[in-house]
């Protein structure tokens, strides 16, 4: 279980981080029992979200989550009651459990497909259609210091191998149990890979080298400047909009082979066509690429 939570925490960080524009760790709790009570007088004020599964389940949410993830998406918050807010929380449950259905197919884990639908403030959850005890699955995140909690509440929990147990054991560092060593020593024959010494390393010579990867095209691109821009931007640009870059007048341009950072330069023009004209070659300790 430990693994899959692990797999799920790094899915739904990377997710977060995407649409927030900046690191995002995600803390997920490992499982605790609970009972269906606990949703049919919720202690805090909360959005609640149910899963169409059957039987379905129910996400908690802190109305911190939906301004944050409003305003870094569409430039501006929405707040409960909205018009399209619930729309809005639905779009983004979806991508998140599209993200785990994803990340938890390669670990044995299939996941049905469901929908999402937000019960309004003051209504009251549907507990009748889900188990007296439940797995409650705890979330946090504080992105610019601010707090945001979730949970989602399981009817079940997903099955996991047998052999689980005894790998957490070994990444523990505890000892293999008698029944674990016995299962390992009947399985395949395991012996370690030997290579032969290949003796001192050489490196050929330069400028035989060179002349292989002569030929080799590399796309060069001159970047003019840079803007982020929130999304809502983007869908009122018409022709005739001006974007604003960030760099100033008279600043040097970047140049980058295959979005690898390599040169600054000056446009020019060369017979009615744009060119650059190297100024300084870039730090060979610099990796930045082109357009991230």
């Amino acid at each position: 279980m430990k693994q899959l939570i692990a797999v799920a925490q790094g899915a739904l960080t990377e997710l977060l981080s995407t649409i927030l524009g900046e690191e995002a760790p995600l803390t997920v709790d490992l499982p605790v029992e609970t009972a269906v009570d606990e949703l049919a007088s919720p202690a805090q004020k909360a959005l609640y979200v149910m899963g169409s599964t059957d039987p379905g389940f129910v996400i908690q949410l802190s109305p911190d989550w939906l301004l944050v993830l409003s305003k870094a998406m569409m430039g501006e918050e929405i707040k409960a009651g909205d018009e399209g807010f619930e729309e809005f929380v639905s779009e983004i449950l979806e991508k998140a459990y599209d993200t785990l259905r994803s990340s938890l197919s390669p670990e044995g884990i299939s996941l049905p497909e469901t929908s999402f639908s937000v019960i309004p403030e003051g209504g009251s959850i549907p507990t009748a259609t889900l188990p007296a005890s439940l797995w409650k699955v705890a979330l946090s995140m504080s992105p610019g210091g601010r707090s945001m909690k979730a949970a989602v509440y399981l009817p079940s929990l997903p099955e996991v191998s047998s052999d689980e147990p005894e790998v957490m054991q070994e990444q523990a560092g505890a000892s293999p149990t008698p029944a674990s060593a016995a299962a390992a020593s009947s399985s395949v024959p395991v012996s370690a890979l030997q290579f032969p010494d290949l003796g001192k390393e050489s490196i050929g010579d330069g400028g035989h080298s060179f002349g292989l990867l002569a030929d080799v095209e590399l796309v060069v691109t001159v970047e003019l400047g840079r803007r982020r821009l929130p999304l809502a931007d983007i869908l009122r640009l018409t022709n005739g909009s001006v974007i604003e870059l960030e760099k100033l007048v008279g600043e040097p341009l970047e140049v980058f082979a295959n979005g690898r950072h390599i040169a600054h330069g000056e446009a020019v023009v060369i017979d009615e066509q744009f060119g650059i004209r190297i100024t300084a070659l870039a730090s060979p300790g610099r990796v930045e690429k082109a357009f991230p």
